[in-house]
């Protein structure tokens, strides 16, 4: 089969307000000075835009509103390579924006998402991903699309053979036992933090618990550890890549843009340990700028980190 796409990414489009603030706690009735501010396209749309950035074509599949967000959104991942031609433009929807407060490298999201009552997803998007090599889903599209839209995307992905890559993120809180096992039972790899890899399986020993992840069928199971690196986790061996010394100005998309180097491994059969390397640069170039979208890292700025 001739594939279309290299990787598609379902839901979570939203804009990123990003204001970079002297320190938290945001107190009431206390000014602070900003150091800056960038208005970016955030969520799926971080992986997005890195992955065409590192040579993957990569598509959409989500809804926005018909809104000033939803154009710019659209603009911008057009701009950058990404095929939004499946995005459905609505004007029964909201285009998500989300406050993104950033101080001494950490930052904090405030934002809202309203779930679809549609519980199935369109024709056309079941067209895409059987032309797909790989299907993306982080636990943020749950929310901002609805839970059958993406568990109907995942069956439609494992019934065409199309490699799932599944980032539970912050909201596996709220994901549910049967909703997250569902997901991690379908997917090839998943990628998650050290935190995320214990609240899903209530395991604290990181090796005990990409194990235990492993049980449910996944290839690889990556454990991003922001400075200290990552690691993958195969059936047969464990492989620690460490990170790269960089000055951290922001890390909001970091994970992002690093999942899609590990999705570019994959694909292209690289060995874990190049494979983590090449994600972990992409990462680092990525938290050393203040925001993310057309702020994560560019291919030049990787090949400069990894011949560094």
């Amino acid at each position: 089969m001739t594939h279309t796409f290299d990787v598609l990414a379902i839901g979570d489009l939203v804009v990123d307000f990003v204001v970079e603030i002297e320190h938290f706690p945001v107190e009431a009735g206390r000014f602070q000075v900003d150091h800056g501010q960038v208005l970016e396209p955030g969520g799926a749309c971080n992986l997005l835009i890195a992955a065409s950035r590192i040579g993957l074509k990569s598509g959409a599949l989500s809804r926005v509103g018909d809104d000033l967000y939803g154009h710019f959104l659209l603009d911008v991942l057009a701009q950058e390579g990404v095929d939004v031609s499946a995005v459905d433009v609505s004007d029964q929807k909201r285009t998500v924006v989300v406050l993104t407060l950033v101080a001494g490298g950490e930052h904090t999201f405030i934002g809202g998402m309203q779930a679809s009552l549609d519980l199935t997803i369109p024709d056309s998007w079941r067209e895409c991903i059987g032309r797909s090599r790989a299907l993306f889903v982080e636990g943020y599209a749950f929310a901002e699309l609805s839970p059958g839209m993406v568990l109907d995307a995942i069956a439609t992905a494992q019934a065409a053979g199309t490699p799932i890559f599944f980032d539970p993120g912050p909201e596996i809180h709220n994901l549910g036992q049967a909703r997250l096992e569902s997901a991690l039972s379908a997917s090839r790899v998943v990628l998650l933090t050290a935190e995320e890899a214990a609240r899903a399986t209530g395991i604290d020993d990181l090796t005990q618990a990409a194990q235990h992840l492993l049980g449910f069928g996944p290839e690889w199971v990556v454990v991003k550890q922001g400075a200290a690196g990552c690691t993958i986790h195969t059936g047969e061996s464990t492989t620690q890549v460490p990170g790269f010394d960089v000055t951290v100005l922001d890390t909001s998309g970091a994970g992002d843009s690093f999942n899609a180097g590990i999705i570019c491994g994959y694909l292209n059969g690289w060995s874990l340990e190049h494979t983590g390397r090449f994600a972990n640069a992409i990462g680092a170039v990525t938290v050393s700028k203040l925001g993310a979208g057309r702020q994560v890292a560019t291919l030049a700025e990787v090949e400069a980190l990894l011949g560094g």
